[in-house]
């Protein structure tokens, strides 16, 4: 069978994506744009920009005096479906202030440059790679995983992440998938020595033999994992009819509800992004605590 894969014809789409992305965020887009950022000449860039009036003809028009062609208030996008996130990857790549990523250098008064762009910055909970292959694999093949995990013991581990005790040391667990709380990544299994599923973080796992064992073929459904549930959320009634308007128009809230669906087993994850209240869990004292930072 030849490749019908058509490099050209891929090229051209994201010549004509990235007309449409800084039409819609920079409100513009030259000639010189193409030319620079694909190393096509001037006479394919003018080919790029008029294929792409004609197929979205009310998007753009071109100013004269400036020599450039402006995108419409009211345009409509036909090749993406616009995102922050890529606004600032492609136009604002330097603007990062280096706290979240790679460190920028500090200027001559000992602080960060200006920056337009900024996040969290987080400590990272990663594990090494030998255990994040060697648990894919066993999650695709099916296999038996032998680990030594470095488990947060006793009352902590089961109010905090939902879940029972989980004891450090060695252990066998049967992965069957992967799952992120927003912070870091799971791997859902059955734990032989529990007899029941359990999430193991995966920066916990500090040692890992490579899966080589079929798992067990009469292990229980995972029922939490398998059960969807919805979440019906809505604002807060104790907050004045302002606030409540706001939080709303803030979630995307149309009919007084919002709906979510959530597998039963990443239920506690997600109300704990919402800063609501979890089954089953109290307030704990944190594991990390701030010994300078407050300015």
């Amino acid at each position: 069978m030849s490749n019908t894969t058509n490099p050209e014809a891929w090229a051209a789409q994201e010549r004509l994506r990235f007309i449409e992305r800084s039409l819609w965020w920079r409100g513009q887009v030259k000639r010189k744009d193409l030319r620079e950022l694909f190393g096509i000449s001037l006479a394919q860039a003018s080919s790029d920009l008029q294929r792409y009036l004609e197929i979205n003809p009310t998007a753009a028009r071109y100013d004269l005096k400036a020599k450039t062609y402006r995108g419409e208030p009211g345009m409509a996008c036909v090749y993406h479906t616009p995102q922050l996130e890529d606004a600032l990857l492609l136009f604002l790549p330097e603007h990062g202030d280096g706290l979240v990523g790679r460190p920028a250098a500090m200027n001559s008064t000992g602080h960060l440059p200006t920056a337009r762009v900024t996040g969290v910055s987080l400590p990272v909970r990663r594990a090494t790679p030998s255990v994040e292959r060697a648990a894919f694999y066993a999650v695709w093949a099916n296999l038996r995983l032998r680990i030594d995990y470095a488990s947060l013991s006793g009352r902590r581990e089961a109010e905090a992440e939902g879940v029972g005790s989980i004891t450090p040391g060695a252990r066998c667990i049967v992965p069957h998938a992967f799952a992120n709380n927003g912070y870091r990544w799971h791997v859902r299994a059955w734990c032989e020595e529990n007899r029941d599923y359990r999430d193991f973080v995966l920066s916990r796992i500090r040692k890992v033999e490579w899966p080589a064992d079929k798992a067990p073929e009469d292990l229980p459904p995972d029922v939490e994992w398998e059960t969807i549930d919805e979440l019906v959320l809505s604002p807060n009634p104790e907050l004045s009819a302002n606030l409540r308007e706001s939080v709303a128009w803030d979630f995307g809230i149309t009919d007084g509800l919002l709906r979510l669906k959530v597998r039963r087993a990443m239920r506690n994850y997600t109300l704990m992004h919402l800063n609501m209240p979890t089954e089953g869990m109290n307030r704990l004292p944190p594991l990390l605590v701030a010994l300078s930072g407050k300015g």
